[in-house]
């Protein structure tokens, strides 16, 4: 049976002043993969949102979460033990972030890869995203086939005869 989270944390909410473990006013870059680390490892959340709206969000966070933490995720496996949930732009909604979907939506597929690998087994770490605006079940299947199409769908295309 899936495991449902409990809890999630979103990256950085606005704080009254900057976490401990952090010197800088703002939230960026290796600092919002290690922020997600100690939201499951400090904090205890099981799941994290990670923000690909509006901003240039660091879409190998998954590889760098299993570098950099590959002890702590060794034990909590991604996609089974703790999750990974990212916030994408409604291309509906937000049309001059719609090539960010389709760049999240790729790393879903090569987030998996990397998982595999480091796991030695097949692993899902994303398989849920949070789809912003949205206001009609029709734009989460629209993603839903975009993704079965564009991302899954590439694989059968042949370039060499």
């Amino acid at each position: 049976m899936r495991k449902i989270p409990r809890t999630m944390s979103t990256q950085h909410p606005d704080n009254a002043c900057a976490p401990l473990w952090h010197n800088e006013k703002v939230i960026q870059g290796d600092a919002e993969v290690y922020e997600a680390y100690y939201a499951y490892n400090e904090l205890g959340c099981q799941e994290v949102m990670w923000d690909s709206e509006g901003k240039d969000t660091d879409i190998r966070v998954t590889r760098k979460l299993l570098t950099a933490h590959g002890d702590y995720f060794k034990a909590n496996m991604i996609g089974k033990d703790v999750f990974l949930t990212y916030r994408i732009p409604n291309p509906r909604v937000e049309v001059a972030e719609r090539k960010i979907v389709v760049e999240t939506l790729q790393n879903i597929a090569v987030s998996s890869d990397v998982a595999s690998t480091f796991y030695k087994a097949d692993v899902a770490p994303i398989f849920e995203v949070i789809l912003t605006y949205t206001t009609d079940g029709k734009e989460l299947l629209c993603l839903y086939n975009y993704y079965k199409k564009a991302i899954v769908g590439i694989e059968d295309i042949e370039l060499a005869d």
